[in-house]
């Protein structure tokens, strides 16, 4: 069996784990059955006093050991790494903001409760940490930045795996995005997952709320650096933009009914398929191009249909066909 002297993170905690099972089999094992198991004199005093102090085990004073009923034991443990783990995720976004404030102008002014970010690489890390800390909420709103571009693509249910539901994020994105091709499909499987999605028109900067508690303002569209971006910890400014975000998804257009009626647990008007799912790429802003591209068929075949549906609803504009369409309940 391998030292625990020359074993790395991985190798110490199965050496560890190989040792507690070996006092399983054994009952009430002894230093002399360990050693005859084939541990090392040192390995067993080191590992035994680490499950000791994890309260798997307890020592007898004669070179015995007692074990804890595991079904006591183990959820314990598990309970107490959970905890751990917890508040990690928890401090993680504090050490963050640390970590970054080392990094800046110690002759620069600060603002208690506010951290300033002088990157688009600062903003992405920050929405990151503080995704991974929330607990309870998140609301997000995004318009065309490199930083908003930079998170959706991070990952396909859109700002990585946090430890809510997927149903208690509210995301309302900028039309402008779905200018970038692999933006719409993104956006569409996050809906199907559970996140709730709308589309907005004229979004002046991104911004993420975790929580109630933290916010963070991105204005990369505004500054190639992404300099004037900010985490905000202060509750009144936190509670202004969730208030803002929270406005922006109820006035525009939700991702989520289509999907709804494309699955069969809503009714549509008498459309054809097709019609819908055009009306719906409409509604999120997708260009000809884009909606061919999610159909099947060619561009000129979109542009067509598109011309019908928009005198059918007397819309002046494409996005104003996919509100009117979403508002009628035919979406």
């Amino acid at each position: 069996m391998q030292r625990l002297e020359t074993a790395d993170d991985g190798q110490f905690e199965d050496y560890l784990t190989g040792c507690y099972l070996t006092m399983l089999r054994l009952g009430t094992p002894t230093r002399e059955g360990l050693l005859h198991a084939g541990l090392d004199h040192q390995d067993i005093d080191q590992a035994t006093a680490i499950l000791a102090s994890r309260h798997l085990i307890s020592p007898l004073g004669d070179g015995t050991w007692e074990i804890v009923p595991p079904e006591t034991a183990l959820p314990r443990l598990a309970g107490a790494l959970e905890a751990r783990a917890r508040s990690t995720r928890a401090t993680a976004g504090e050490l963050g903001a640390m970590w970054r404030q080392s990094m800046t102008d110690p002759a620069e002014a600060t603002l208690m409760g506010v951290e300033m970010l002088r990157s688009i690489d600062q903003v992405v890390h920050a929405a990151h940490a503080l995704v991974a800390s929330a607990e309870v909420r998140i609301r997000q709103f995004m318009d065309d930045s490199p930083a908003s571009l930079r998170l959706i693509r991070d990952d396909p249910l859109v700002l990585g795996r946090p430890q809510i539901p997927l149903s208690a994020i509210t995301l309302v994105v900028d039309v402008a995005l779905f200018v970038h091709d692999d933006v719409l499909a993104t956006l569409e499987a996050a809906a199907g997952a559970g996140v709730r999605i709308a589309v907005a028109d004229g979004l002046p900067f991104s911004g993420l709320i975790v929580d109630d508690k933290t916010a963070l303002v991105d204005l990369s569209r505004h500054d190639a650096r992404a300099d004037g971006s900010f985490v905000v910890r202060r509750l009144p400014a936190v509670a202004a933009l969730a208030a803002m975000c929270d406005i922006a998804f109820e006035l525009s257009t939700p991702m989520g009914p289509t999907l709804a009626i494309r699955s069969g647990e809503a009714e549509g008007a008498p459309l054809e398929e097709r019609d819908r799912r055009v009306l719906s790429l409409l509604a999120s802003g997708a260009t000809d191009q884009q909606i061919s591209r999610s159909l099947g068929v060619s561009t000129r075949t979109v542009e067509r249909r598109v011309a019908y549906l928009m005198q059918g609803l007397a819309a002046a504009t494409r996005f104003q066909a996919g509100v009117q369409a979403a508002r009628r309940g035919w979406i």
